[in-house]
């Protein structure tokens, strides 16, 4: 019981000794997650985009390849994520392409109407309001822009048993409701089955789902 409460703790905010273990294994557990979110993106050339939550970084190179001219900003609860993703990211950081911060999203640093886009994976389950977050979204996207949820579907996480601690869950149904309130209209949903895995002594298969919704302007 308690090492699944650290492993959820550490899940929410990597830090210490374990954080670069962790980062690791979140690495490979949402590889498929991430493939759907870059696929589901509508990015285009010199879009201007903002991720919530991107751990050590790994996938930077991948995202900035997908366009010509993309430029990323990315904030992250763990000052462990952000040291590490700095020194894994120097020379994208260094090109003017890639910018990380330190902080919570329902505090974002950014200007109003900065981003084309704004994008997460697997970081709604840590917000204890998620009005709060939402709202700070809605203000630095520009009039259209786009948000992305990425998340696994409720009864897929329930197979993980550390979820009982300190996740909350989410259906489709229940996410699109909230964002919906918070004046975004869902315009796409995408789902994908992972690849089935072996964990906590029996095979899991999770269910990724990215949830694309557009800010309304009045």
């Amino acid at each position: 019981m308690k090492d699944l409460k650290f492993i959820a703790q550490q899940l929410r905010k990597p830090a210490g000794d374990f954080a670069a273990t962790i980062a690791g294994k979140m690495n490979v557990g949402n590889k498929p997650l991430y493939d759907l979110t870059f696929r589901s993106m509508n990015l285009h050339d010199g879009d201007t985009v903002l991720e919530i939550g991107f751990g050590n970084g790994f996938h930077f190179t991948e995202f900035l390849s997908l366009k010509n001219d993309l430029v990323l900003y990315g904030i992250d609860y763990s000052e462990e994520m952000v040291n590490q993703a700095t020194t894994e990211n120097m020379s994208l950081i260094k090109s003017g392409r890639l910018f990380l911060t330190e902080g919570s999203s329902n505090q974002l640093p950014y200007e109003n109407e900065t981003f084309d886009k704004v994008f997460c994976n697997m970081v709604i389950y840590f917000w204890e309001d998620p009005g709060e977050h939402l709202k700070e979204i809605y203000r630095v996207l520009k009039p259209g822009g786009k948000f992305y949820t990425g998340m696994r579907t409720k009864d897929s996480m329930l197979e993980l048993p550390f979820t009982e601690f300190g996740f909350k869950l989410h259906t489709v149904d229940s996410w699109i409701s909230i964002v919906n309130k918070m004046g975004f209209e869902v315009s796409d949903v995408y789902r994908k089955k992972d690849p089935a895995f072996d964990d906590f002594d029996k095979k899991v298969q999770l269910e990724s789902v990215c949830i694309e919704s557009r800010k309304i302007t009045p």
